[in-house]
């Protein structure tokens, strides 16, 4: 079974690989009305589900003391992606 570090890992990447495709195609075609509604959802859906596994990730942090450094990894990695999808807004 996955431990909830490795998921927050996983999604925060996944998530990061997705906003850098859909980034990427509105770069590509310019501004479509399609790819504009495709890009909202992704953000809110990335930001509810992001946001979620921060702060399982962050009590896990808080109760858990064997895997505390690995647990502030995924942390910081999920906090990672919020300047980088200001810079793709």
């Amino acid at each position: 079974m996955y431990s909830i570090s490795n998921i927050g890992r996983t999604v925060s990447i996944i998530s990061f690989i997705i906003g850098t495709i859909l980034f990427s195609f509105f770069l590509y075609f310019g501004e479509t009305f399609i790819l504009t509604i495709v890009g909202f959802k992704f953000i809110i859906v990335a930001v509810v589900l992001n946001s979620i596994l921060l702060a399982f990730n962050f009590l896990t942090l808080l109760i858990n003391k064997t895997d505390r450094y690995e647990n502030l990894k995924t942390c910081g990695i999920i906090l990672l992606n919020i300047p980088i999808a200001i810079l793709y807004f």
